[in-house]
């Protein structure tokens, strides 16, 4: 255990290094941003399919029971990037600034099994992000017909550190609780111009700084049928949330004078229920398949805006695994393996009367050196999200995720939990 400070150290240094993002976001402009539904862990090449996903030696959060099959005396931690290039189509779309790239830290946690039946784990990740900047024509109130030329820009997100525990019982059934902190701040920008008068404009900015506690809540019934398969079935669920906000407004003029100032306390966004489900069938402990399916109740909070209105979402995923294995010293050790995955959703925005719909593939590899405590996944992802119908914009994404997963005996001062 002695390297592990300069593997935090290495892990810390990686992460300021990526923390850059360009990547505009259309869609980001409603709500809190886009909220991400890939976990980036060993399941982001099944298409981030993993509620009933169970891992001796890694972090699985998409379901908060799995932590319970961690092995006993091991300390893992685990640092997920992600690299992802976009290129955008419709009709309000710059044919000359039609794309876009970043690289963005998306993971960062650590876990352990510190009971006979307990596993635990802390992370870091972010929970949605808000990133656009265009120009458009603002009608102007108490006017037939007349407009301004805006500019909008908006960028930030929501970040979110976390403490899962999970307890199985009987060793067929698991339970576990996700309890979260989420916090950040986001910057919107809105610059109006008088078209009739040259250099005439108001300025308008606000910063929101977001945060709550966030729980969500996770179960695994799993077993062995005969003697070649292992099946897991899993739920979770994710109680209603309100994030409470520090609106702090300011209205500049031409001469950057203060025209308004104020800020405003209280509730700015409510998270609706969520709920999933998910199964996972394991063949001689080498092949699984996996499914699950995701609801998230939007519509009862009652959203709406110009033109849009947040309504219920879904999100079906399949997932396949070929893992490959050796007995090492009577005991069976995986040495690589090999994901695919295909998802279809739509996301929790209705714009002009348009579901936005997000659908894509993946495809992971994964090795596990032998001779050090490292592990690596890579896993490519091609998707498609949004339409060029009504005037809106589609998004065409490709990305390239990076999971650097280190893993090492736990201090146990003797104790050994079977």
């Amino acid at each position: 255990m002695k390297r592990i400070p300069g593997i935090f150290l290495l892990i810390f240094s990686l992460v300021n290094l990526v923390s850059a993002q360009t990547n505009n976001s259309p869609y980001s402009v409603l709500g809190i941003g886009d909220i991400e539904d890939s976990y980036f862990n060993r399941t982001n090449g099944m298409a981030s399919t993993g509620i009933a996903y169970r891992s001796n030696r890694n972090l699985i959060d998409n379901n908060p029971a799995s932590f319970s099959a961690l092995d006993n005396q091991w300390f893992i931690g685990e640092l997920g990037i992600r690299g992802k290039y976009i290129n955008y189509s419709g009709k309000p779309v710059d044919p000359s600034n039609n794309r876009s790239f970043d690289i963005t830290f998306r993971r960062f946690a650590v876990g352990t099994r510190i009971g006979k039946h307990w596993g635990s784990s802390v992370g870091l990740a972010p929970f949605s992000s808000e990133n656009y900047e265009f120009n458009a024509l603002q009608p102007i109130q108490g006017t037939v017909g007349e407009t301004a030329n805006a500019y909008y820009q908006g960028y930030g997100g929501v970040n979110r550190v976390y403490w899962t525990n999970a307890y199985d019982f009987f060793h067929h059934v698991s339970i576990g609780v996700n309890a979260s902190y989420l916090f950040g701040s986001i910057t919107q920008k809105t610059i109006l111009q008088n078209p009739q008068i040259a250099n005439a404009y108001v300025s308008t900015n606000k910063n929101l700084f977001l945060s709550n506690l966030y729980f969500n809540y996770g179960i695994q019934f799993y077993g062995k049928i005969g003697s070649h398969w292992n099946v897991v079935v899993g739920g979770t669920f994710a109680n209603r949330s309100d994030l409470s906000a520090q609106a702090n407004t300011t209205v500049l003029g031409l001469d950057s004078s203060v025209l308004k100032s104020q800020s405003v306390d209280g509730i700015y966004f409510t998270l609706p229920n969520m709920y999933g489900a998910g199964i996972s069938i394991t063949k001689d402990n080498k092949y699984t398949f996996l499914a699950d399916y995701k609801f998230q109740e939007w519509s009862p909070l009652n959203y709406t805006g110009y033109n849009y209105a947040l309504t219920n979402s879904n999100r079906v995923s399949l997932g396949f695994e070929i893992s490959h294995k050796q007995n090492v010293y009577n005991n069976q050790v995986e040495t690589n393996f090999f994901h695919a995955g295909v998802y279809y959703g739509d996301s929790y925005l209705n714009v002009f009367g348009q579901k936005i719909q997000d659908m894509g593939a993946s495809l992971g590899v994964g090795l596990n050196t032998k001779r050090s405590p490292f592990a690596y996944t890579l896993t490519f992802q091609y998707g498609v999200k949004g339409t060029t119908n009504s005037q809106l914009i589609k998004e065409n994404y490709f990305s390239i995720s990076f999971l650097l997963s280190y893993r090492d005996f736990w201090f146990t001062r003797g104790k050994r939990f079977n």
